[in-house]
């Protein structure tokens, strides 16, 4: 047979109505107040019986007016309002024989709001009093007991988190860290075995172009010199073409030795390890212009070197080289109608010594000012005799000496050559 369906009587109380049950039966006198006149809302039957009234009696009035010579009492009471805490208080009355009312009072609250408080009342003898004290110690005891369960459950709760939290952000970092570190060991390793073939590379290419540069001046010097014998001795029997045929080998070996001469320049100065030194500027210009004073001369050339000339960190030999070549420049790229023009002079900036080279000659566009630094660069082959070496010469000797260079020009109006080196 199927079972009978239980009956509602049956089913077990929930939980509001459990608390209210239990509050009823309590032998101890128990009210809840609310609000801030704090009117009465429930009376237990024990609460009614100690103060000699039924509930309809007390439900509704404020709890003032049903104690009104317990001051104390409210006083308490509103305390627990603003703290929100348990509180507890022991009131003596002096009657025939003294009595004793205390008071434990604690919050309703939900979700942290105060809605209402529990006020439980006993009136006592004296010889009870003591125990009345320790029942109000253990009251107010357990319900701080379990707020503090709770606060410290979820304070647990979430130190567990963070640790947890902590652990796999550690974790994750320490092995970051682990491979960051087998990364950057293997690029060490790479950018220093690619740094020694590089090396190796520079040191075997160099060497070659001083070997190809060495050997074969000697063969270029024969080719001139047998040129020059054919012309001389030969000279009255050749053709004009033929002359002009003698005369064009001996111009190109003359070329070809200029430009071997000038790449063992370049070569010398990347080669080698200079040591730097305190260079008057002064003494070396004046070096460059005795140098090249019969082309000044055979050119009738203006060259103004202007006062002062600081010191600066460089390599004298270096920087001679560097200034030679900017001056015999300003010498030669200039139109064959026009007297050339040279000025030298140096300006101070922070800690570098910038030294201009300024010229009146054929100027460079700037379309081409970023490339006439470049190994074997002539922009004006076809008008002007050159290997295209000498700048590229100039830029890598300061760049060895740890500066910088440049150039301001216009196409037809000069150029303006610069150069900087840290002051002395």
């Amino acid at each position: 047979m199927p079972a009978k369906p239980s009956s509602p009587s049956s089913q077990p109380p929930d939980l509001p109505e459990l608390c209210l049950a239990v509050t009823e039966h309590a032998p101890l006198p128990i009210a809840t107040v609310e609000g801030a006149t704090h009117i009465v809302r429930y009376a237990n039957p024990a609460f009614c019986r100690l103060l000699r009234k039924p509930a309809e009696q007390l439900v509704g009035q404020p709890l003032s007016a049903l104690l009104p010579e317990k001051d104390a009492c409210v006083t308490l009471l509103d305390r627990v309002y603003r703290s929100k805490t348990p509180q507890s208080h022991i009131e003596r009355e002096d009657k025939p024989h003294p009595v004793f009312w205390s008071y434990v009072m604690w919050p309703v609250l939900t979700n942290e709001n105060l809605v209402g408080v529990m006020i439980q009342v006993t009136e006592t003898a004296g010889e009870r009093k003591e125990i009345v004290a320790m029942n109000e110690a253990l009251m107010i005891g357990s319900v701080r007991q379990h707020e503090l369960t709770a606060a410290a459950d979820a304070l647990n709760l979430q130190l567990q988190q963070q640790i947890a939290e902590r652990n796999r952000i550690e974790g994750a970092l320490r092995e970051a860290q682990a491979r960051l570190t087998d990364r950057a060991g293997d690029l060490a390793e790479l950018v220093a075995r690619r740094t020694a073939e590089l090396v190796a590379a520079n040191k075997q290419l160099e060497a070659i172009v001083h070997s190809i540069a060495h050997d074969l001046r000697a063969p270029l010097r024969a080719m001139q010199g047998f040129a020059t014998l054919l012309a001389e001795q030969e000279g009255p029997t050749f053709s004009p073409m033929g002359k002009d045929f003698a005369t064009r080998i001996s111009k190109s070996a003359e070329y070809m030795d200029a430009m071997l001469s000038e790449l063992l320049t370049f070569t010398r100065i990347s080669q080698q390890h200079i040591e730097l030194s305190p260079v008057k500027l002064q003494t070396v210009i004046g070096s460059v212009l005795a140098g090249l004073r019969s082309d000044i001369q055979r050119k009738n050339a203006q060259v103004e070197a202007a006062d002062p000339w600081p010191v600066v960190l460089a390599h004298a030999p270096t920087l001679t080289q560097v200034l030679f070549n900017l001056v015999s420049n300003g010498l030669k790229f200039v139109a064959p109608d026009v007297r050339p023009q040279v000025r030298l002079h140096a300006e101070e900036r922070a800690e570098f010594v910038r030294v201009w080279v300024e010229d009146n000659g054929v100027g460079i566009a700037p379309g081409h000012q970023d490339q006439i630094f470049r190994l074997f660069t002539r922009l004006h082959g076809e008008k002007f005799s050159g290997t295209g070496v000498g700048l590229a010469i100039v830029q890598k000797a300061i760049e060895s000496m740890g500066g910088q260079v440049g150039v301001e020009s216009a196409d037809g109006q000069g150029s303006r050559f610069w150069f900087e080196l840290r002051k002395a």
